[in-house]
């Protein structure tokens, strides 16, 4: 995997020598375990916090690289409590769940809501990379607990 990563970033720099930082970015994108590993720090922290944990997400006290988590109420009036992507992606903070949607138009916030469960589960869909500016596809780890949905995505 190191070979062929240090591959796509000789030919990407060969092809544009200005596009390191997208390179970067695009690099160094979270896996499956560090996805799992920041929703379990944001479940431990809002355990031992309650729903003020919500505003230190908003502010990026839960980000690790491109990697950040994101809240939604489970109820009947679902939203988007707490977003730790902003500013890079579209804002989404308050939003009923059913307005999320993905790269195809397809309701991933409702969808995460359906799946979620207290073990948790991943979840597929495609989200604009911002690294690339194109959509790509894209797994969240999404876990209930109570009335919340806490997930964290991953580039594939």
């Amino acid at each position: 995997m190191t070979m062929i990563r240090t591959a796509f970033v000789l030919a990407a720099l060969m092809i544009n020598p200005f596009s390191s930082a997208l390179v970067a970015d695009a690099a160094e994108h979270g896996t499956r375990e560090e996805a799992q590993a920041l929703v379990g720090k944001a479940l431990a922290a809002f355990n031992e916090k309650g729903s003020a944990v919500f505003d230190e997400i908003n502010s990026g006290g839960f980000r690790d690289g491109n990697l950040y988590i994101f809240v939604y109420s489970a109820g009947d009036q679902g939203k988007v409590v707490a977003y730790g992507g902003a500013p890079i992606d579209p804002p989404v903070l308050g939003r009923p769940v059913e307005d999320v949607t993905d790269a195809d138009g397809l309701s991933i916030g409702k969808i995460f809501v359906e799946k979620a469960t207290p073990e948790g589960t991943w979840v597929d869909y495609r989200w604009v990379d911002p690294s690339t500016g194109e959509p790509a596809a894209k797994s969240s780890w999404v876990v209930r607990l109570g009335d919340y949905i806490f997930g964290c995505g991953i580039y594939k």
